[in-house]
């Protein structure tokens, strides 16, 4: 007995701050549930969240995620999940403010921290409590900002560059000071190392992943001779599901349906566009993650559509589900992307140029006057490329073992 308790004071001790975790059904949830998990084999855990509240639309009893093995708070923060800039502003400060007032009761019970608040305020206000306690810390980037915020703001120029000009040095601060930094795409590196003018070295390149395990027995796709697409995912105001909507009811393609899964604060727009296109043949739904896969596997084809600018630096996280389904991507997206490169690159689908209705109509099309065959072969090559490059085993592990650097 005296030895476990040596072993146990000798353990060290890890800090997760996340601002989204389990029951919350969005990628950066599940990641740092798997991280915790692992993590706790070794280490004692905390982690720090919010009340759930993502996506928008799901409600939620209690943020319990059942798991003993580390330790959850929950932080009474305020939360703010539409997207409306002054109460996201005030929902990435107060997190991460109260955040750094743990961080400050706690500093030598606190080993390292990952650091993955909100974006920009709150990642600053942990960053700048981890320099001041010399508290290693690694913090993980899924979107680029300012510059996605701005990519569909409707300002002119000159506010825009003035925009980016007062953020980016708050985003290269909590970069700069970081031990890694943890990327989802080699261009997405490039660019920041670029840009943020931070060497290169300290950003750490690893792909989002999926529970493969939820995937390993889809049913077999139903024979019916309709062409089914997709969409699954957060409806929101970057996900452009207007513009697939809009492009499915131009393609007119018979025998046809655009199924969209997903909650979000444009999915009532979405819903009214319907409606006022007279469309019979689109309809929406929620699922849970579990559901996934067999959802997934229902679709002759599956869909995502990102602005001009937000594609180009890194793999949708939803891209790793779609290609672990074992089905073909339509993808409307920067031509040069990872995207792309992997769709087109690795036989997994198809790419058209964002932000372009006319486009998109083609890519419906191009999956209409493909054989069954043609499509069946572009799915096996899908789940093929997912298997090897975007699975939690090929991915967790080396986030966990740059963690097991930092703290030698």
């Amino acid at each position: 007995m005296l030895n476990n308790d040596v072993d146990d004071l000798m353990r060290k001790r890890i800090l997760i701050i996340s601002a989204v975790f389990p029951p919350e059904q969005v990628t950066s949830a599940f990641l740092n549930y798997d991280l915790a998990h692992e993590l706790a084999k070794s280490y004692d855990v905390t982690v720090l969240r919010p009340y759930p509240t993502r996506p928008i639309g799901a409600t939620f009893d209690s943020a319990d995620v059942e798991d003993r093995s580390f330790k959850t708070i929950l932080i009474n923060s305020y939360t703010h999940p539409e997207s409306e800039l002054k109460g996201r502003f005030k929902e990435t400060v107060d997190f991460g403010r109260k955040s750094a007032g743990y961080i400050k009761e706690h500093k030598n019970e606190i080993d390292f921290i990952y650091n993955d608040g909100w974006q920009l305020f709150g990642l600053n206000i942990v960053a700048k409590t981890c320099v001041k306690y010399d508290i290693p810390y690694i913090v993980p980037i899924q979107d680029i900002y300012p510059e996605c915020m701005l990519t569909k703001a409707n300002y002119p120029g000159i506010v825009k560059k003035t925009i980016a000009a007062v953020l980016k040095p708050i985003d290269r601060y909590y970069q700069k000071h970081a031990y890694r930094v943890r990327t989802i795409s080699d261009e997405m590196a490039d660019y920041l190392s670029s840009t943020r003018k931070i060497d290169r070295d300290k950003y750490l390149v690893v792909n989002n992943w999926q529970n493969d395990d939820d995937f390993q027995k889809l049913p077999e796709k139903k024979d019916n001779n309709k062409l089914i697409f997709e969409y699954v995912g957060s409806i929101n105001v970057h996900a452009n599901v207007d513009l697939m909507i809009k492009a499915f009811a131009e393609a007119n393609i018979l025998n046809s349906e655009l199924r969209i899964y997903g909650g979000g604060n444009q999915k009532e727009n979405c819903r009214q566009l319907v409606k006022d296109l007279g469309l019979t043949n689109v309809s929406f739904g929620f699922v849970s993650r579990n559901e996934i896969p067999a959802v997934q596997s229902e679709a002759s084809v599956l869909i995502l559509a990102l602005p001009t600018g937000n594609g180009n630096l890194c793999l949708p996280s939803k891209l790793t589900s779609y290609l672990l389904s074992g089905r073909p991507v339509l993808a409307s997206v920067d031509q040069d992307s990872s995207t792309k490169r992997i769709l087109e690159g690795e036989g997994c689908g198809k790419t058209v140029v964002p932000d372009d209705k006319e486009a998109l109509v083609n890519g419906f099309k191009y999956f209409a006057e493909l054989t069954s065959e043609a499509r069946g072969n572009m799915g096996k090559n899908s789940r093929e490329y997912a298997l090897k490059h975007l699975t939690r085993e090929a991915n967790l592990s080396l986030v966990i073992n740059s963690i097991k650097n930092i703290l030698q």
